[in-house]
C-alpha cells in the first residue's frame, strides 16, 4: 500500500480578489473556500482521483485538526493515520488577484513524543509498502527523520523523498526507491549552480550515482527528468503558455508514476504517465483527475537523451 507523509500540513484558506490587491486599504474577497493542504496531501488526493487508496501520516491538531480532517472525508480513498499534536494545525492564506500571494505560516513544535508516535507507525510497514515523504520538514527532525527513512528502507519498504535537500542528502545512501526534486533544490542537493540542461541532468546523474533508484527533476515547472539504470529521459509538463495552476504539479508527477508503476513496473510508461499527471494538473483549477490525465497521455512525448 501507498502510505503518504506531511510533515507540516496545513489548512488552506483560498481569497479570490477582482483585480489588483491595494495596499494599505481593505480588499474584498468574492470568493472563499477552504482545501487540505500539504504536499504529501496532494499525492494521496491525486492517488485517490486514479483509484488508489493511501495513508495519510503527518502531524495535525488544535482546533484546526477536526476540521482539517473533514476535508479529506470528500476522498473516499484516502484514510487518515496521522499523529494528533497538542499544537495548531496551520492556517494557509492563499490570495488570488491580480498576482497571487501567499501567507504562509510556521506551523507547530513537534516534540520527542509527537515524532515517536510517527516512527512507531512507520516501523510498521514492510517490503510490500510504498512511503512517500513530500513537504518541508522542520530542521529540527531532519536527523530524526533521515534515521527512521533509513529504517524503513532497511525493512524494505520503498522510500520515495522529495523533501529538503539536506534531508534528502542524508537518506541517499541508503537506496531510496525514488527522490523526486526541483532544479532549484537539485543545485542545493549538489553544491553546485545549475544552468542548464546539461548541469541539471549531470547533477541528477551524480543523485542517481550515489545511490537513489529513480531521480525525478522537475524543471521549472515546464520540463521533468527521470535518471535511472535505463538512461536518462525529459517529457514536457507544459506545452504551451496558457496554462492555469502549477502548484501541486511536481505532487502529481509523484502520483502518477505511483499509480502507473503499481500496474505496470515499467518505468518509462510509468514516467509517461508522470509526465501527463503534471500536465494534468497545470492546466486544471485543482489537481489533476483521470479524465484529464488520459487526455494528456497520448499527446505526451517521452524522449531519450543518452
Amino acid at each position: 500500500m501507498i502510505s503518504t507523509c506531511t510533515m507540516n500540513p496545513s489548512l488552506d484558506y483560498y481569497m479570490e480578489v477582482d483585480g489588483p490587491l491595494e495596499r494599505g486599504k481593505p480588499n474584498r474577497s468574492n470568493l472563499e473556500f477552504y482545501e487540505a493542504g500539504g504536499k504529501g496531501i496532494n499525492v494521496s488526493i491525486v492517488l485517490n482521483n486514479l483509484g488508489i487508496p493511501t495513508r495519510a501520516f503527518g502531524f495535525v491538531g488544535g482546533f484546526t485538526k477536526d476540521f482539517y480532517i473533514s476535508l479529506l472525508a470528500k476522498y473516499q480513498e484516502i484514510r487518515p493515520y496521522f499523529t494528533y499534536i497538542d499544537g495548531h494545525t496551520r492556517i494557509n492564506v492563499k490570495c488570488h488577484a491580480d498576482m497571487h500571494t501567499n501567507l504562509n505560516a510556521t506551523g507547530p513544535y513537534i516534540t520527542d513524543s509527537d515524532m515517536k508516535n510517527l516512527r512507531e507507525k512507520v516501523e510498521r510497514l514492510g517490503d510490500t509498502d510504498y512511503f512517500v515523504l513530500a513537504g518541508i520538514t522542520p530542521e529540527y527532525l531532519e536527523d530524526e527523520t533521515a534515521d527512521m527513512l533509513k529504517k524503513a528502507i532497511d525493512a524494505g519498504v520503498k522510500v520515495v523523498i522529495d523533501t529538503n535537500p539536506n534531508l534528502m542528502r542524508q537518506v541517499i545512501p541508503a537506496h531510496p526507491f525514488m527522490l523526486k526534486t526541483t532544479d532549484d533544490d537539485l543545485a542545493v542537493l549538489v553544491g553546485k549552480e545549475l544552468k542548464t540542461k546539461k548541469q541539471i541532468i549531470a547533477a541528477a546523474k551524480q543523485v542517481y550515482e550515489d545511490g537513489v533508484q529513480h531521480v525525478l527533476v522537475l524543471v521549472d515547472n515546464k520540463l521533468a527528468i527521470l535518471v535511472y539504470e535505463g538512461g536518462v529521459y525529459e517529457g514536457d509538463v507544459l506545452h504551451h503558455d496558457q496554462f492555469v495552476n502549477t502548484v501541486g504539479t511536481g505532487d502529481s508527477l509523484v502520483a502518477g508514476f505511483l499509480m502507473d508503476y503499481l500496474r505496470s513496473r515499467d518505468v518509462l510508461d510509468s514516467f509517461k504517465y508522470a509526465v501527463s499527471s503534471g500536465a494534468a494538473t497545470a492546466y486544471s483549477r485543482g489537481l489533476a483527475t483521470r479524465a484529464k490525465i488520459d487526455s494528456f497521455y497520448d499527446q505526451t512525448e517521452i524522449r531519450k537523451l543518452d
